[in-house]
């Protein structure tokens, strides 16, 4: 090779470098990182199953998911009548879902059956407070009535549930309805031709106790018509006497005593 040659070689040396070195570098750049950087920053090879912890109580959640290297975090609580209070009704990412180690699972925990604050209804009218206690999702199991020298007729002067207390849905109350002060008096209403239900309400407000209900078949009534009473009707009586009934039935005569 002469010395012309030689020398022009080195010059297209001299500037394919400028190409090639920052080539060469780009390459071994990306082949650290791809193989060697990225892997280690995510983990790679490192996923797991997420645990099921639905139903477990929030320990026990919290237990598990830490023995498999994840952390749990309490994202809310809500009422759920399915789960009692402390139990995880749901979780994300969802069970079985492929995870990296040290990643957060989020829970929802239940806070068992709803509940609410009894209301005051103590001064309400009795059409109102049955309102609102049906409203609330409650239920009136005995309204029950008494004279009061402090309360007009109609209101109510006692509820069961005291107010404030945390009640859950569904849950019964009694109430105590006055009927005004005492009357100089008392008159047994008329029930006759009144449904059974009606008449149980009519006696009791009139200040006479709920006696015996006898049954007789007659097919031209409704089911638990009042045919007759025990007590004469308009009668003047003393508070508490006794009124009975005869009552209509399409089935055979029986009696219930009250």
């Amino acid at each position: 090779m002469d010395i012309t040659t030689r020398f022009w070689d080195l010059i297209h040396w001299d500037k394919s470098k400028y190409i090639i070195i920052p080539l060469l570098s780009i390459l071994i750049a990306y082949i650290l990182v791809n193989d060697f950087i990225m892997p280690a920053y995510t983990r790679h090879g490192q996923e797991i199953e997420v645990p099921n912890t639905i139903e477990m109580t929030y320990e026990g959640a919290r237990t598990l998911l830490q023995q498999n290297d994840l952390e749990i975090v309490e994202q809310a609580k809500k009422f759920d009548a399915r789960f009692r209070s402390g139990i995880v009704i749901s979780q994300n990412p969802h069970p079985y879902s492929k995870v990296k180690k040290g990643r957060r699972i989020y829970v929802i925990v239940s806070k068992g059956e709803p509940t609410l604050q009894m209301p005051r209804l103590i001064g309400s009218s009795e059409k109102n407070a049955v309102f609102e206690i049906e409203q609330l999702g409650l239920e009136v199991r005995y309204i029950t009535y008494e004279h009061s020298e402090h309360f007009p007729n109609g209101v109510v002067i006692h509820q069961s549930i005291p107010i404030g207390e945390e009640v859950k849905v569904g849950k019964t109350i009694d109430l105590v309805v006055s009927l005004g002060q005492f009357p100089d008096k008392f008159i047994v209403p008329n029930v006759i031709g009144r449904s059974l239900k009606d008449a149980r309400k009519i006696i009791r407000r009139s200040g006479l106790t709920f006696g015996s209900v006898s049954y007789q078949v007659n097919d031209d009534l409704l089911p638990e018509t009042i045919i007759d009473q025990s007590l004469e009707p308009n009668t003047e009586v003393s508070q508490g006497d006794t009124l009975n009934l005869l009552v209509s039935t399409l089935g055979s005569g029986m009696e219930e005593e009250f």
